[in-house]
């Protein structure tokens, strides 16, 4: 990766100490007011680029999202992300094993574990919607 800027640096910072949640630029923006939102794209694609931030898609208003990863890239094959509240869960184990042969069973599909995403509500903003 070139150089690290004070600015990528603060964008890294941020998104370190929320490991599991994903953002928007925009939301970004609003978390690190000093930082115009032209310069965060700029250093989101950077970063993207260098592997230390993922791109998880895209909300309806096709802004995309994005998650810190670190040095390394996430070893966790699916994620599970609430669309309430940002947070993102690794999905392993014997359910993405189901899932994976039930795609696999509609016209052999086989899903790119490393991208694929799974949009809902976590089970604490499904308890407060309910309320």
């Amino acid at each position: 990766m070139e150089y690290k800027t004070q600015t990528r640096q603060q964008i890294l910072d941020f998104m370190a100490e929320n490991p599991d949640r994903i953002f928007k630029a925009s939301e970004l923006a609003q978390e690190l007011p000093a930082i115009s939102l032209s310069t965060i794209y700029r250093n989101l694609s950077r970063l993207e680029k260098a592997g230390i931030v993922q791109i998880v898609g895209a909300e309806e208003n096709k802004e995309l999202q994005y998650r810190y990863t670190g040095p390394s890239k996430c070893q966790a094959k699916m994620h599970l992300v609430c669309k309430v509240c940002g947070k993102f869960f690794h999905l392993d184990g014997p359910a993405l094993k189901m899932l994976q042969l039930s795609v696999l069973r509609v016209k052999g599909f086989v899903l790119d574990q490393q991208q694929s995403v799974l949009l809902g509500k976590c089970a604490g903003c499904s308890r407060r919607h309910h309320v």
